[in-house]
């Protein structure tokens, strides 16, 4: 762990939504193994805020947007995003984001368009269906994708989970990594305010610390 916590990036994803036959449905992509953060996992589209994306929090949709049309070939104009989350990695963390997650319905017919080096997979699937997969370990999932998918689950529909989105930023959720025995334990904030605490076997080990 480190002594003096990393200062986060600015980072932004999209979990871009259609109404499929099974209800709503969202876009998943797999990051290559040989990635060095999250390598693996199953993650909505997302990455870096880039200088030319400009300053502040007007730079999380526009990166946002831009990372969709990069990692998915799926085009979302920025002003539509609606904001639905935002977390923080853990202070004991090398790598640290301060990631805004937005919401965005998909055009009409869009299918991803993968580049196959950074993204080497692409699936539409319901929360519920991701959720199964991710309990019987077919699929990785970070805890952020594992809440954002049990929020939207209840829903019926895009509309339905576009309107439950929050209308201005909301806290960010800050899990917090320490030890128990000399194990690692993630706590998380749960759904209501209490902390949920996973040890190690149970945290995906891209959220461990180096050489747990």
């Amino acid at each position: 762990m480190t002594d003096t916590p990393v200062i986060p990036k600015m980072a932004a994803a999209v979990v871009v939504v259609r109404d499929g036959p099974d209800g709503l449905e969202v876009l998943v992509g797999q990051r290559t193994s040989k990635a060095k953060f999250m390598g693996g996992f199953w993650v909505f589209p997302g990455g870096r805020v880039e200088p030319g994306d400009g300053d502040g929090e007007a730079a999380w949709p526009v990166a946002a947007a831009r990372e969709v049309r990069e990692e998915v070939g799926i085009a979302v104009p920025a002003e539509e995003l609606r904001i639905f989350d935002r977390w923080v990695t853990p202070e004991a963390l090398p790598r640290r984001y301060d990631t805004v997650f937005f919401l965005a319905r998909a055009p009409r017919g869009a299918e991803a368009q993968i580049d196959g080096e950074e993204i080497v997979d692409s699936r539409w699937a319901t929360p519920d269906a991701l959720l199964h997969d991710a309990q019987e370990g077919r699929a990785i999932l970070a805890f952020p994708t594992l809440r954002q998918l049990e929020a939207l689950a209840p829903h019926a529909s895009v509309d339905d989970a576009l309107a439950a989105c929050p209308g201005a930023m909301p806290d960010a959720t800050l899990p917090v990594l320490g030890e128990h025995e000399g194990d690692p334990v993630l706590s998380i904030p749960g759904p209501d305010g209490g902390l949920v605490h996973y040890r190690s076997g149970e945290i995906p080990a891209g959220e461990r610390p180096p050489g747990a």
